[in-house]
């Protein structure tokens, strides 16, 4: 007679679990108690030292240094002023209004919060007087000639307020460390016309996207 068959549960064998995936289990465990997952806090912007470049895609600038010092002004008076220095390369077939490297031109402020250039404090009237020009042979220039690097000038002129007091001299009128942000181009078609135009790049919130800054000591001569 034919024995019948055991219908008994036979032993499984333990399933073994690699050491790696319970050290994983128990770390995402205690990310849920401590929280959940955070995001990674935003690194800013890329940060460039004095004579290093800033590829702003229709331009590459180089901030070579900031100098106080003064100039002849009106009858025998000097005048005081801080020059920021630039060589900028015009990396379009054509040549560019300097507006568009003045626009560019995000910040420039003193590290005590002072600041020189600012659109909104522009648009009300405040910051300091300045002007932007491309040296050069003859009279100055407002112009980027195509595909070469030229010398610019940022001047500022210090506003009334910043006048020293009896018995100072000028150099306290001068902040001694300068933070400037360049903001970065990129070029737009026309779908009617087939133009191109460069417009500053906006982050999600609608402000200019930063390429870069640079801190520029100033060295004074004044």
């Amino acid at each position: 007679m034919t024995s019948p068959a055991r219908h008994g549960s036979r032993r499984r064998r333990p399933v073994l679990v690699p050491a790696t995936g319970l050290l994983a289990a128990a770390a995402l465990l205690v990310t849920a108690v401590l929280g959940g997952f955070r995001e990674a806090p935003d690194p800013g912007p890329e940060q460039r030292q004095a004579g290093e470049d800033v590829d702003q895609d229709v331009f590459r600038t180089v901030i070579m240094d900031a100098v106080a010092h003064t100039v002849p002004g009106s009858g025998d008076q000097e005048r005081p002023v801080l020059d920021l220095n630039l060589k900028v390369y015009n990396d379009a077939e054509v040549s560019v209004p300097l507006r568009y490297l003045e626009n560019s031109l995000l910040r420039v402020a003193g590290r005590q919060g002072e600041r020189l250039l600012d659109p909104a404090a522009r648009a009300n009237g405040g910051g300091w007087m300045y002007d932007l020009t491309v040296p050069g042979e003859g009279a100055p220039s407002r112009l980027l000639p195509p595909k070469r690097t030229s010398e610019v000038l940022l001047r500022f002129r210090l506003p009334a307020s910043a006048e020293p007091k009896p018995g100072q001299t000028w150099a306290g009128s001068f902040p001694s460390l300068l933070d400037v942000d360049l903001g970065r181009y990129e070029n737009h078609e026309d779908l009617l016309t087939g133009r191109r135009r460069a417009e500053l790049v906006e982050e999600d919130d609608g402000a200019p996207l930063i390429a870069g800054r640079v801190t520029v000591p100033v060295r004074k001569a004044v």
